[in-house]
């Protein structure tokens, strides 16, 4: 962008002006000896006039010079705004484009996720139903003093907790993006690097409910054997 233009012909204009109340204040002087009758007063006064008609042309010329060039500076800087703008609003477009993008990838993404735990839901269900007759299923909780919630349930603490731990980097390093609903399975300062990813959690402790059901039916199969060869006839 080219610099402003006005305040350089405002200058010379400052300068005209000066010789202009010079010449006029001199005006005076010669008039009174061209009035006295003093020698050569009448031909400098001619002179001077001339001096002084050019000077006031000069400064009027500048004047009018100074108008246009200040109009055409703010011209200049409107058009520049206006280029600037122009140039804002195409960045702003494609962010805008690209957070369409973005948030139909995120749906998407939940409609699988929908679907995922959907599939888990009905798991959770079918084991319910299938829990062997006489056993309890435990209660057992994951995460460090269960803070990621009992493992045998929604697991709304887990899933919560999970998007917390894996919220990625903000791209200028400054801190992370994090899912609204998300939240510390501690508390809000946790380290999250930290946090061991929730699905070490669950299946350590889906794992911990199998064996506990496991162990059970041996017992009740140990005990209900024992008591049948230990039976007399009827």
């Amino acid at each position: 962008m080219q610099p402003d233009r006005a305040p350089a012909i405002a200058a010379k204009l400052a300068q005209a002006e000066a010789v202009l109340k010079e010449l006029q204040q001199e005006t005076a002087i010669l008039s009174l000896e061209e009035f006295e009758g003093k020698p050569g007063a009448a031909k400098a006064l001619a002179s001077h006039r001339a001096k002084l008609e050019m000077a006031e042309r000069q400064a009027s010329e500048l004047r009018q010079a100074v108008a246009l060039a200040e109009r055409l500076d703010r011209e200049a800087g409107a058009t520049a705004a206006a280029t600037s703008r122009a140039d804002q609003l195409a960045l702003f477009k494609v962010a805008m484009l690209a957070r369409e993008r973005a948030m139909a990838k995120a749906l998407d993404a939940l409609a699988v996720f929908a679907g995922a735990y959907s599939e888990y839901s009905e798991a959770t269900l079918s084991a319910q139903i299938a829990v062997p007759a006489g056993t309890v299923v435990p209660a057992i909780a994951m995460g460090e003093l269960g803070s990621y919630g009992h493992v045998f349930g929604p697991c709304e603490k887990l899933i919560l907790g999970e998007l917390f731990r894996i919220a990625p980097e903000r791209r200028d390093g400054i801190g992370r993006f994090i899912v609204p609903f998300a939240k510390s399975p501690i508390h809000s300062d946790t380290n999250h690097k930290a946090l061991p990813p929730a699905v070490t959690e669950f299946n350590a402790a889906n794992t911990a409910v199998a064996q506990s059901i496991i162990a059970q039916v041996s017992q009740i199969d140990t005990r209900e054997m024992t008591a049948a060869s230990t039976s007399k006839a009827a």
